[in-house]
């Protein structure tokens, strides 16, 4: 099912119940939503939920989350949908599979807190402060003010957390079930805040003033109960305290604490709450820990699937004014999602388009056309959208596909410099051919291929491979900067390889991982550890816990399951610099056309594989499942 995202368009029904729709301009920083639906099955989908999410009362969201694909299709098109239901009266038909689920009480500023603003603005900005939590995850993030169980047809994918401004008498923040079953229901208590901050690490209530007086402010209250949110979620998508406890403290429920290189553990979403004061909750926004960021990638995925920047030179004498990269892939519709736009880029806003079928070795793909035009203001290279004779630029972007479960291919053909009248420049920038990760079911080796792209021989001078824990921005996949998040959180690879110098004269093979390698996250429940139960034939209720202010603080039942993250990690990032030893280009010192090496380097970052048994086959032959 797909969902429009909340703002990104303003849509209404009227009293006869008809929708109409007024489509925005969307964000100035991002590409023009000109992507078509491809299927009209599709298109009639989209509209049918739409309407119905509309009619039901999806809330308009007026504070835009800092989560660059948080918006248009690729928002829409993710299959996981958590629905934020912030009722406006008392609920009695809200599921009711725990004590104090149901009713879901309405939710209400003037109980928390009247002076921090409306009930509007503080909806919006929890579900700003969840959507960030959840940003590269297979699921979007949808506010709702009716319940979503009364949707004409919903969504098949979908977990619920009602948000209510009650107090549930003092005994916990929310409760939801560790699981990761198709359809979930949570509560979030916000009026626990009201009485309580946070925890004190003896199981009472904080003092600490973390939202009272001057401490009162809309973003403040936000950051907690949107923290209780976004942990309630987690656990419905299989996450559980000891993800995120560390061995020692005052909490009963230890776990390994955070992985070297992260920050404390009160920074993280998944802690028992008696690690947490008033304000570790309203302080800043809680994020994943990268053990919960493998897990949750694995359960639910990520919509991230390929990051492609480049460094490239013009080999001309004359001035490019826009550049085309043509490509072919196997997915019959591809999202520009998130796109480079620093001061070494010429460009902003690149735009995908559909050029019909091409061949590779064979095989028929879909072929699509990336174009960079948009002058960008910020380009410190030279005039705006324009590129000297001889000059270096960089220019990057991020595609994701209709299936989310497996990242894609592209097949580069061909790149192309345009002077200021549309015509091809005569000489071209060089890119190798890459896949994104296969494995050997001879010896269950993983490896990354290169391939010699038409009309030149490469030489790899240096490939340098990153497996990530999380996915890292666009913004530092660029010149010697490590990796960060799109927040711009430091990212400690869980380990670094280097693929040898070599000639790319059809291909180079570069081995990432083995099938055999112990997974960098395991997450193992065994039924008859504590508080793990079998979960098969449904959640065994009578066992439930509250996400509790005191100690013990238990998450449960806990469902058995086996978890790890995507192999050979969460996202895999690659540096590779190629020279072109024999290239024709411009040289703007000696002002004259040279015959020797030119460099080009690629920055690539593809998500890891869910699950082993979905081989992929290299480029150049159709990528099946089974």
């Amino acid at each position: 099912m797909h969902y429009v995202k909340d703002g990104e368009r303003d849509n209404y029904c009227d009293q006869a119940g008809l929708l109409s729709k007024k489509v925005g301009a969307g964000s100035p920083t991002r590409p023009a939503e000109k992507e078509k639906l491809m299927h009209t099955r599709t298109l009639h989908r989209v509209l049918l939920v739409v309407v119905s999410a509309l009619c039901l009362g999806v809330a308009t969201v007026s504070a835009t989350p800092t989560c660059p694909l948080s918006y248009g299709t690729t928002d829409a098109a993710k299959s996981h949908k958590l629905f934020l239901y912030f009722p406006t009266s008392d609920d009695s038909t809200y599921p009711s599979n725990f004590t104090g689920e149901s009713p879901a009480s309405h939710f209400d500023v003037t109980q928390l807190d009247s002076t921090i603003g409306t009930t509007a603005a503080l909806r919006d900005r929890i579900h700003d402060v969840v959507v960030d939590d959840f940003c590269e995850f297979n699921v979007q993030v949808l506010a709702a003010t009716t319940n979503p169980e009364t949707m004409a047809s919903p969504p098949a994918l979908r977990h619920t957390e009602a948000i209510g401004s009650d107090n549930n008498g003092g005994g916990a923040w929310g409760m939801s079930p560790t699981s990761n079953a198709d359809v979930l229901f949570g509560r979030v208590w916000a009026g626990a805040y009201v009485v309580c901050e946070g925890g004190n690490g003896a199981g009472g209530c904080s003092t600490e003033g973390a939202l009272t007086g001057t401490n009162a402010t809309l973003d403040r209250w936000a950051q907690a109960v949107g923290g209780t949110a976004a942990h309630e979620s987690g656990h419905t998508y299989g996450l559980n305290h000891s993800d995120d406890d560390g061995p020692g403290g005052v909490c009963p429920d230890p776990g390994t604490g955070p992985e070297p290189g992260e920050d404390a553990l009160t920074r993280h979403l998944m802690p028992s709450g008696c690690n947490l004061d008033g304000n570790s909750r309203a302080g800043y926004r809680r994020h994943i820990s990268n053990r919960g960021y493998g897990i949750l990638a694995t359960n639910i995925g990520l919509s991230v699937q390929t990051m492609h920047n480049w460094d490239l030179v013009n080999p001309n004498a004359q001035p490019g004014h826009s550049l085309a990269i043509d490509f072919l892939s196997s997915q019959s519709s591809v999202n520009l999602t998130w796109s480079w736009d620093g001061p070494s880029s010429p460009w902003i806003n690149p735009v995908v388009t559909s050029t019909g079928t091409g061949t590779y070795h064979g095989t028929t793909y879909h072929k699509y056309r990336i174009t960079w035009s948009t002058a960008n203001p910020a380009w410190s290279g030279g005039p705006s959208g324009t590129v000297n004779g001889g000059g270096e630029f960089h220019v990057g972007a991020t595609f994701t596909g209709v299936d989310f479960n497996q990242p894609d291919p592209i097949i580069i053909q061909n790149v192309t410099l345009f002077d200021g009248g549309g015509s091809p420049l005569a000489l071209h920038p060089r890119l190798p051919i890459y896949d994104a990760g296969s494995l050997d079911s001879a010896d269950g080796s993983f490896a990354l291929r290169f391939q010699r792209p038409a009309g030149a021989i490469l030489r790899l001078r240096q490939a340098v491979i990153y497996q990530l824990p999380r996915v890292a921005s666009i913004d530092s996949l660029n010149g010697d900067k490590r990796p960060f998040t799109f927040d711009r959180q430091a990212i400690r690879p869980w380990s670094e390889t280097k693929c040898a110098p070599q000639v790319l004269e059809k291909e180079i093979r570069c081995v990432i991982a083995h099938v055999k390698d112990r997974p960098h996250v395991l997450s193992v429940h065994k039924v008859g550890e504590p508080n793990v139960y079998d979960c098969s034939k449904g959640i065994p209720w009578e066992k439930f816990r509250k996400d509790s202010k005191g100690i013990p603080d238990v998450d449960g039942p806990i469902c058995a399951a086996t978890v790890r993250d995507p192999f050979p990690s969460a996202t895999v990032y690659v540096i590779a610099t190629f020279i072109d030893p024999a290239a024709k280009h411009w040289d703007p010192k000696e002002k004259a056309y040279l015959t020797g090496p030119l460099a080009s380097k690629v920055y690539y970052q593809f998500s890891g594989i869910r699950k082993l048994d979905r081989l992929r086959k290299p480029v150049g032959e159709v990528a099946k499942t089974r």
